[in-house]
């Protein structure tokens, strides 16, 4: 399939299914530029102020008052 064609395939695609394939398409360039072994790793919160980590943000979150 050419390049034209995946195009043309593409705009035809639901709104839904576009998000999808410019998600996998954007993980495909973080790949190949090294940027997602640093997207995909969990940062230490500990070093960074006013930063907490996600499972206490779902603490909090779910704390009843």
């Amino acid at each position: 399939m050419s390049l034209a064609e995946l195009k043309t395939e593409s705009a035809a695609l639901r709104p839904e299914e576009q998000r999808e394939l410019a998600a996998f398409l954007a993980v495909i360039r973080m790949k190949q530029s090294g940027e997602w072994d640093e997207a995909t790793t969990p940062q230490e919160t500990s070093d960074r102020p006013g930063w907490i980590s996600l499972d206490e943000a779902k603490r909090q979150l779910n704390a009843k008052p």
